[in-house]
């Protein structure tokens, strides 16, 4: 398993005190779009061109994933999604409806969600679009030196992070939980992840299946102004030297 999955990398002493100095004051900020509509993916969008979301300038791609082989589920929809408001997404082939009440996963009103939209392979819509399952790889245009998984409303095992930077991660399948409850992982030096959202299949509900919805908060990994880090270096040298000369002076009275 690699290390820096789960490990903030320790930077070398006196490199990282340049380093460490030079950075700008970051905090982490949702990756979520403020608005709702429909995610531009591999599959591009089937809603109208102004509900469609490019995330291209918050730092990232998405890419809808068959999470089941042949047979069964394609590749999944996402949206972003507030409950505060009732919204229906139509196509040419496909009509997707979102109330203000879900038959089980219910996110609180005013926020924004990244909401799966699981599509049977022959164009069907399980529960009109109320399905929220699906497996997606988000690749950062830089690396996040942090990255906050927020999953809504898992109750029953199947969702969590398969990839970190295209490697495999240990013990970060969910556990189930409670009724619209909210489970967290965080990861570290992050350029991609790939992750299972919900349930398709579960036993725990075998007639709609676990629906599960995600939110994101990153930190891009900052980079330290051209020449900063060195003039930081070379003023401890300069430091260092007059500390000498001090001392030569000293002994010389």
């Amino acid at each position: 398993m690699p290390k820096f999955n789960f490990l903030a990398t320790t930077i070398g002493t006196v490199l990282g005190l340049g380093v460490v100095a030079a950075m700008p004051n970051a905090h982490a900020a949702s990756l979520i779009p403020s608005r709702e509509g429909e995610i531009k993916t591999n599959l591009g969008c089937f809603v109208p061109t102004t509900l469609c979301i490019d995330t291209t300038p918050l730092g990232y791609t998405v890419t809808s994933l068959d999470f089941d082989g042949a047979g069964g589920y394609g590749p999944s929809r996402l949206f972003v999604d507030d409950r505060a408001t009732s919204n229906t997404y139509v196509g040419s082939s496909l009509r997707v409806s979102f109330g203000t009440r879900d038959a089980g996963t219910n996110t609180g009103v005013n926020e924004y969600w990244l909401r799966p939209v699981a599509i049977t392979e022959s164009s069907r819509l399980p529960e009109n679009g109320q399905l929220e399952v699906g497996r997606f790889l988000f690749e950062f245009t830089k690396v996040m030196s942090e990255i906050t998984l927020d999953f809504f409303d898992v109750e029953d095992i199947g969702t969590g992070v398969l990839l970190i930077n295209n490697s495999p991660v240990g013990s970060s399948m969910l556990s189930a939980g409670k009724n619209n409850g909210i489970q967290t992982l965080t990861f570290y030096n992050v350029k991609s992840f790939e992750v299972q959202l919900g349930n398709a299949y579960s036993s725990k509900f075998p007639k709609y299946g676990d629906g599960v919805n995600l939110g994101i908060k990153g930190t891009p990994k900052a980079v330290p102004e051209a020449g900063t880090t060195l003039g930081l270096g070379a003023l401890a040298v300069a430091g260092m030297f007059g500390l000498r000369q001090r001392k030569k002076s000293v002994l010389a009275g």
